[in-house]
């Protein structure tokens, strides 16, 4: 009897011990179960719906790179005029000529007197250390600087006469307004982005200006590097309302792409920017969209022109009050 036990108590062992194993398995497969739902209900639904990498992936900088773009001379071109723009250009006048399409109506030309100040030019500089007109302009280095503006316009003749003053941070960030004709009654003071302000306009106030310009040009040219490939044309001896110019044309074949299943439309058909080639800026901006049908002519979007443009011209604190005398603000 004694041998009968001794030859039954291993089998009992060894069916325990498997047992014991299973229930092992069944432990650690419900941590890791439990683990994973954990870790995935803790990512936002934009980390779940991330693509994987992919070649179209460049980083911030598109200098970086290692495959070249037909944009790439075109964002060392507007990081150059940046840079330059900002150590150099503390002020400027200019008549500013806008056209937007909104809705599908595409607006008469908007004809204003701009003056425009840029503020704190010295701090900005020497955050900048070294930078020179040679170095392109940092991604984390492109907040534009605080400005003034007063704006004049002068047509159409439905706007003639009406004139705005936006000093960034001053007054509570509100612009000083006063309209034409017979509503020239009292100052407006409104905010930039409100909705009486925005009436027939893409863009506030502050978003006025060749630095904003030129900050916009770099962040759609980022942007559609990484969606893929452009069609890109410079030409140099180009005039430009009388001024020797650079012309850069960028043309996007297909409307949208589509990376990794996921789709995205370009913003525009074809830009066209015109650099003056002695001050290095743009003066000149363009973009259509695509045709609504097949075979027409590309519709202008919006159009931006910086005509007689004097750089550092000295202006005052007086050219941005609307007690100005040159000014027609009405009294108090």
């Amino acid at each position: 009897m004694a041998g009968q036990g001794d030859r039954v108590w291993p089998s009992r062992l060894i069916q325990r011990s498997i047992a014991g194993l299973l229930v092992l398995i069944a432990v650690l497969g419900g941590m890791f179960l439990v683990g994973r739902a954990w870790f995935l209900s803790s990512l936002t639904e934009a980390e779940l719906q991330k693509p994987n990498p992919s070649p179209v992936a460049v980083p911030s900088d598109p200098q970086a790179t290692v495959t070249p773009h037909p944009l790439d001379p075109v964002l060392e071109i507007a990081r150059r005029s940046l840079a330059l723009h900002r150590s150099r250009d503390r002020d400027y006048q200019a008549t500013l000529v806008k056209r937007l399409r909104i809705g599908n109506k595409l607006s008469e030309p908007e004809v204003m007197k701009l003056k425009l100040r840029c503020r704190d030019r010295d701090a900005i500089a020497e955050s900048a250390g070294s930078t020179s007109e040679s170095q392109p302009i940092a991604s984390d280095e492109v907040e534009p600087r605080p400005i003034d503006v007063y704006l004049g316009f002068e047509a159409p003749k439905s706007l003639a006469g009406r004139e705005v003053i936006w000093r960034q941070g001053f007054q509570d960030n509100l612009m000083t307004v006063h309209e034409a004709g017979f509503l020239n009654l009292a100052r407006l003071q409104l905010a930039p982005n409100s909705r009486l302000a925005m009436i027939g306009n893409r863009y506030p106030i502050s978003d006025v200006g060749i630095e904003r310009l030129l900050i916009k040009l770099l962040e759609i040219g980022t942007r559609d590097r990484m969606l893929g490939d452009c069609q890109v044309t410079i030409r140099e001896g180009v005039e430009f309302e009388g001024r020797p110019c650079r012309r850069i044309e960028v043309i996007h074949p297909e409307k949208r792409v589509e990376i990794d299943g996921n789709k995205f439309e370009f913003a525009y058909y074809r830009a066209e920017i015109d650099m003056d080639v002695e001050y290095e800026l743009p003066i000149h901006y363009a973009s259509y969209v695509w045709p609504e049908n097949t075979g027409e002519d590309p519709l202008l979007d919006e159009e931006f022109t910086y005509r007689d443009l004097r750089l550092n011209c000295d202006l005052s604190d007086l050219d941005f009050d609307p007690d100005n005398p040159e000014y027609r603000y009405p009294s108090r």
